[in-house]
């Protein structure tokens, strides 16, 4: 007969409600009455945690932290709040950094997961990127509770994997919105090719643009900064406001531009996205995401899955836009497409 929470309870003489938040791993449990508990689990074949095993054991509480790249300044903000969320839940972080290389990624993922057999190893996994292939995610979250930063939840749906991203689908039409009301009908979107969160805003991007009078323009920040004299071209088409797919990407482009004699903002608009300190020291107009929130949550979904939640949480959390210098008003163009 499979042992129960009742059995463990009358060998330890604690109540029921007490053994489920020992065997929870629950802070608010004292030491030895969780190392009791556990050891009566043990005794009778109960299965334990591996929060509450670690703790009865007295060993480190870990958890892994992926990164693309720590140096981006949206990755910088979100860690330092993962990391204060971290320490008041009593956790330390370990942090992979995969330096903006996909294969790097993969290396860090599965290096964090393999560490979870040893004493000091994850107890679960805080991924911030939304770069990983889902059945990556997805073969770890078997073993180790996993959450994803800004991946859409529809992509890992089903997989075991919990996600927490911002609302960028009505943080980009509100940045449109804000350029045509300053007479901008002539835009260009500029990301990173095959970026997932890129993808998402030049998404998001031509949907917004889609009720105003131009056609949807899209560049890789890439080509651009190897041959800026296409910057010109697009100058010399109309366009007046370049919405970049993120605040680094619009530092880029600033500097791209320079090299050829263009002073952007200036001679044409400029927008980010993410709200980073970046954003403030170049005076640009942007998507301020709530980062402090976004790394304080995508640290708090593991420690829910490791106290014992097993439905799916995908949360989508409110952008607001910050603006600033980089946008200026011009006279409307109307009525022309492409």
């Amino acid at each position: 007969m499979t042992a129960t929470l009742r059995d463990v309870a009358r060998r330890t003489g604690m109540s029921r409600s007490l053994v489920s938040l020992a065997l929870r791993g629950d802070d608010g449990v004292s030491a030895p009455r969780r190392e009791l508990a556990v050891r009566a689990a043990d005794e009778l074949g109960l299965p334990v945690g591996s929060l509450a095993r670690r703790r009865a054991a007295g060993a480190p509480l870990v958890l892994g932290v992926l990164l693309t790249e720590r140096a981006n300044p949206f990755h910088t903000e979100v860690l330092r709040s993962a990391q204060a969320t971290a320490d008041t839940l009593g956790f330390a972080l370990r942090v992979a950094d995969a330096f903006r290389d996909d294969d790097r990624l993969v290396a860090g993922l599965e290096a964090l997961h393999a560490s979870a057999g040893s004493a000091d190893g994850v107890l679960g996994v805080a991924v911030v990127s939304s770069r990983l292939p889902p059945a990556a995610l997805a073969a770890v979250a078997a073993d180790l509770p996993v959450a994803v930063l800004g991946s859409a939840g529809d992509a890992l749906a089903g997989r075991g994997v919990d996600t927490v991203r911002s609302d960028e689908e009505t943080g980009m039409r509100d940045l449109v919105l804000h350029l045509a009301a300053a007479g901008h009908v002539r835009t260009c979107f500029v990301g990173e090719t095959d970026h997932p969160s890129t993808t998402r805003r030049a998404r998001a991007y031509a949907v917004a643009v889609g009720v105003l009078p131009t056609a949807v323009r899209t560049e890789d920040v890439e080509a651009l900064v190897v041959d800026p004299a296409r910057l010109a071209t697009l100058l010399g088409d109309g366009v007046t406001a370049f919405v970049t797919a993120n605040d680094a990407t619009a530092a880029r482009l600033v500097t791209a531009a320079a090299g050829v004699g263009l002073r952007l903002p200036g001679i044409a608009s400029v927008t980010g996205f993410d709200g980073t300190t970046l954003a403030g020291r170049l005076d640009l107009t942007t998507v301020d995401q709530p980062r402090a929130r976004m790394g304080a949550r995508v640290v708090e979904l593991v420690v829910e899955r490791l106290r014992g939640r097993r439905v799916e949480r995908h949360e989508v959390l409110p952008t607001r836009l910050e603006q600033r210098g980089s946008v200026h008003a011009v006279e409307p163009v109307l009525g022309a497409r492409g």
